[in-house]
């Protein structure tokens, strides 16, 4: 009589041909993941331009001008607490901080806008999302609700 043993285990041919086939779906998943996980947050930027949008809408009625800020730069927290109505300068709507892959900041309009606004306020604004990563990444929206100049 043989003694016949039942196979246990895997031979190694097949752990690395499992192992090939893992390869070859990270090197083609990892990039389409990547795409997508940047994707949502230009969508994120974009719909926080809308947001703000929106908001100024409000802020126009009660005020009879647009909220800005002094100039480009980082100016999030005091888009949350000036226009959004957040009570702590580093919380709000908008995540403020290195935490957010954009900044956002807006500005005067037209150059030599005519009108009663002075100070923080103005006739007509832009809305800018930077990306922080690549600067050359800029979305804007004015207050027609039209994209601008990117």
């Amino acid at each position: 009589m043989k003694n016949i043993q039942s196979q246990i285990g895997v031979t190694l041919m097949e752990l690395v041909v499992t192992l090939a086939i893992l390869g070859v779906l990270a090197a083609v998943g990892t990039p389409v993941l990547l795409g997508n996980i940047r994707a949502a947050k230009n969508a994120e930027a974009q719909n926080t331009l809308k947001a703000i949008y929106l908001m100024q809408k409000n802020y126009f009625v009660e005020n009879y001008c647009y909220y800005v800020n002094s100039g480009a730069g980082d100016n999030t927290s005091l888009i949350n607490q000036n226009l959004l109505g957040s009570s702590t300068p580093n919380s709000g709507p908008i995540t403020v901080g290195g935490n957010n892959d954009f900044y956002f900041y807006i500005v005067p309009g037209a150059v030599g806008s005519s009108g009663s606004c002075t100070g923080t306020n103005a006739n007509d604004y832009i809305a800018y999302a930077q990306s922080r990563s690549d600067t050359n990444l800029v979305y804007s929206l004015n207050q027609q609700n039209v994209k601008t100049g990117f």
